[in-house]
């Protein structure tokens, strides 16, 4: 039997806001708002339960991501990156994959593999964006194009 997400929650609604470039901001700092315009102002602690295991962690005060990578030509039919009902979702999404090192060796203490933890993130991108409001279709079509983009990114998954 497939791993299937049984529940996603936080100890606390997540602050997301849109971070803004002062005209006072340096040029390297411009830069960052611009790659990575969102911004938790608060620290969530993250409980995931799946039919196999149940783990948390914590995502900090400060984390900043660049929101869903959508490309352009698919915002009529999917949403920007910036929508609404994907912030969290990419958020969480962009912290496990950031941070996976830690997440497989600490959090899941190596118990999953490098494939089964990938495959594992998109399935957590899925339940959060369909909790949202996401319809079914839009969030398997989302969730297999983040499976498959992260398949073909070999190179981000080749720390381990």
């Amino acid at each position: 039997m497939k791993e299937q997400i049984l529940s996603v929650s936080f100890d606390s609604i997540p602050d997301v806001r849109v971070r803004v470039i002062d005209k006072e901001d340096v040029d390297e700092i411009k830069k960052q708002k611009k790659k990575y315009p969102f911004e938790l102002f608060n620290s969530i602690k993250v409980f995931i339960e799946t039919s196999r295991r149940s783990f948390q962690f914590t995502i900090f005060n400060g984390y900043t991501w660049n929101g869903a990578d959508i490309p352009r030509f698919f915002w009529r039919i999917i949403g920007s990156r910036t929508d609404n009902d994907f912030l969290v979702a990419s958020m969480l999404h962009d912290y496990l994959l950031e941070f996976k090192k830690y997440i497989l060796k600490e959090v899941l203490k190596g118990e999953i593999s490098v494939k089964e933890y990938r495959r594992l993130t998109s399935l957590i991108f899925r339940h959060i964006i369909k909790e949202q409001g996401t319809n079914t279709i839009k969030a398997n079509v989302m969730s297999w194009c983040v499976d498959v983009f992260q398949m073909f990114n070999k190179g981000a998954w080749k720390c381990f």
